[in-house]
């Protein structure tokens, strides 16, 4: 093992270790304590005299648990990675990271495929479990922020997130955490800079990549694509670029981009490639269809439903809260006060009326922001959760 100064063309740090090729929980224990005693030193940061947290116990579930990481987190290989995590945890209960990857696992098994909200919930669990067994487990503190943050208890995860970044402030996952809660209280430019502040810490992590959002809609489009290529080539990268490219007015390369979506419901491409590619008669078809839950072939006379008027009149009080999308079509949506006060020039992808509005919106969901809201009015006044509408990292 050896670590190499780049820039200077030098060895920093230079060892050997001799372990069994099967025994990797052996090659673990050595592994950190080289790295603690030579190259931590060796780089001038200080040493804690011993390891925190759990040690895997188990040799079978710890490489369950070391296969689980390099399993692609799209739909199908993470429900495989989730059956690896459950046996390891099953064989070893008491190793904290093996929990907490399953509940990254289990997360996006809610959200980006069919889990819904049993696999939510496991997610909360499997983070808690994390984080009995070890406190310091800074995975796991963020990610049930981000959760909370999600369900709408803002102010609650904004405590939370402060108090992480106070106790570690070297840590990314904790700088991450807070930018997640300050994008869903719609403090975009307090987002960006706790974004780059995760970034600085930790490059490459691919967790980090809904930090796009904040930069996109702050109108940053370089950064927010440094974002996006964390994640480049899975499903939510592709997700996320038509996005990128509507708001600097690319729509050659957007229609391109949306042909690369995946067909997940949660991303809504049918909506959006009607939108961008498709004649306005196949756009009236799928938002007639996403209006009413109802088959295309149902007459559009249909009146709407009190529930459905209340869920389209909160998806344009979302939309608004955030930028606009460049025009396709021709229709301008009216500026907001707050629209007027902040010089933004909102346009939608279309000229359909409300259905434009929402393909603009459902087709990235977070094309758009919550509420826009102050951290003190949410911890006075928690927001309900919004099953609906929400903001997926």
């Amino acid at each position: 093992m050896e670590a190499v100064d780049v820039e200077n063309n030098r060895t920093v740090w230079q060892d050997t270790l001799s372990v069994a090729a099967l025994d990797m929980i052996g090659m673990r224990e050595q592994i950190t304590a080289k790295v603690r005693q030579g190259l931590v030193p060796a780089l001038g940061a200080a040493t804690n005299s011993g390891e925190n947290g759990t040690h895997p116990k188990n040799e079978e579930a710890y490489d369950l648990y070391l296969r689980s990481v390099s399993v692609p987190h799209d739909r199908g290989p993470n429900k495989d990675a989730i059956a690896e995590l459950e046996r390891s945890v099953g064989m070893d209960p008491s190793y904290a990271p093996g929990w907490e990857a399953l509940g990254v696992r289990y997360y996006y098994d809610a959200t980006y495929s069919n889990g819904g909200e049993e696999m939510f919930q496991r997610s909360n669990t499997a983070f808690e479990r994390a984080l009995v067994l070890d406190p310091d487990l800074m995975g796991a503190a963020g990610s049930l922020i981000i959760n909370r943050a999600s369900r709408g208890e803002v102010g609650k995860a904004y405590q939370d997130a402060k108090a992480l970044v106070k106790r570690r402030p070297e840590s990314a996952q904790a700088h991450f955490a807070l930018s997640y809660v300050l994008r869903y209280a719609g403090m975009l430019e307090e987002a960006a800079r706790e974004c780059d502040n995760a970034l600085a810490l930790d490059p490459g992590n691919y967790t980090f990549r809904s930090c796009t959002w904040p930069f996109q809609q702050l109108d940053k489009p370089q950064r927010a694509m440094d974002f996006i290529r964390l994640d480049a080539g899975s499903e939510w990268a592709n997700y996320a670029l038509p996005s990128l490219f509507l708001r600097q007015g690319k729509v050659p390369e957007a229609r391109e981009a949306v042909k690369k979506m995946a067909s997940t419901p949660i991303f809504n491409r049918d909506l959006l490639q009607g939108c961008l590619l498709g004649p306005s008669s196949e756009l009236d078809r799928i938002a007639h269809a996403d209006e009413t839950g109802m088959p295309a072939d149902v007459p559009m006379t249909r009146p709407r439903s009190n529930a459905l008027e209340a869920q389209q009149s909160d998806l344009r009080s979302r939309t608004n809260a955030g930028s606009g999308l460049p025009s396709i079509g021709s229709q301008k949506q009216p500026r907001s006060a707050e629209g007027k006060s902040r010089g933004e020039n909102r346009m939608w992808c279309s000229c359909r009326g409300s259905r434009c509005l929402q393909a603009s919106a459902l087709a990235g969901d977070e094309f758009g922001q919550a509420p826009r809201t102050t951290i003190r009015e949410a911890a006075k006044s928690p927001q309900k959760p919004s099953a609906a509408f929400p903001i997926h990292p």
